[in-house]
């Protein structure tokens, strides 16, 4: 299962958005637990640190990925509003993590889209470097319509 999940999403962002692809995203991990990686170089700056748009760009795709796996097949996912808070220059690879969302908060999302099929969920994503220090944190909320 853990292949098929990481090579689903793979093959899903990197045909899906150009800009992932450029980005070398790769998913790893099921299911349960996942996160999302990029190499140090295509998403660097001129200062010799990760480029903020692409430290920002890969939070934002994994809380979509996020809401998607949350949803469930057949939905529309958008992001109606996001915030990234930048902690720590990063200065090699870089990898995002979605927190576990409150599971009251889920549930209501669930019910919701189910219902009306359409729903609103927050997530919250760190960014981390390889050595696992905290740089980043960026929250999202995002909408998803049942198609």
């Amino acid at each position: 299962m853990t292949v098929a999940f990481a090579d689903y999403w793979n093959s899903r962002l990197r045909d899906g958005f150009p800009v992932l692809a450029a980005m070398q995203v790769h998913v790893m991990g099921d299911v349960d637990d996942w996160s999302i990686a990029v190499p140090y170089e295509p998403n660097r700056n001129d200062h010799a640190t990760a480029f903020g748009g692409s430290i920002s760009t890969l939070a934002t795709i994994a809380g979509w990925m996020a809401v998607n796996v949350a949803a469930g097949e057949g939905a529309d996912v958008v992001i109606q509003s996001g915030a990234t808070d930048f902690l720590l220059p990063i200065p090699g690879d870089f990898t995002a993590h979605v927190l576990p969302v409150d599971e009251q908060q889920l549930a209501a999302f669930q019910r919701m889209y189910q219902r009306r099929g359409k729903g609103r969920l927050s997530v919250t994503v760190e960014v981390h470097t390889a050595s696992k220090m905290l740089a980043a944190r960026f929250v999202g909320v995002y909408v998803a319509v049942r198609l």
